[in-house]
């Protein structure tokens, strides 16, 4: 082989070396992204399953609160019925008192 011949063997090892190199690295570099690409949105969505269930445990909580309250306003109607009741019974007696007494 000639001088020539092993320098074109030479450079073409080294250019295919070199390429070889240059899309390992490109390779690379898209696999390392892709990957904190999907590491990113595995965080998001655990993130949004904690604020859904965060949500749904307020919500719950505020349904409860609100069915206290409801239970609270029914015992406070029915006692106010029961005064009115007794109020009503009063002055039916007392009218009744004062037109015996005219």
């Amino acid at each position: 082989m000639n001088e020539q011949t092993i320098q074109f063997i030479a450079i073409l090892v080294t250019v295919t070396g070199l390429l070889g190199w240059l899309l390992k690295q490109v390779i690379t570099y898209f696999i390392k992204s892709a990957n904190e690409k999907s590491c990113y949105l595995e965080r998001l969505v655990e993130q949004n399953q904690k604020n859904t269930v965060s949500f749904v445990d307020t919500i719950n909580h505020q349904r409860t609160l609100d069915r206290e309250m409801q239970g609270k306003h029914l015992v406070a109607i029915t006692g106010l019925e029961g005064e009115m009741k007794m109020a009503n019974e009063v002055n039916t007696k007392m009218l009744n008192l004062l037109n015996k007494k005219q």
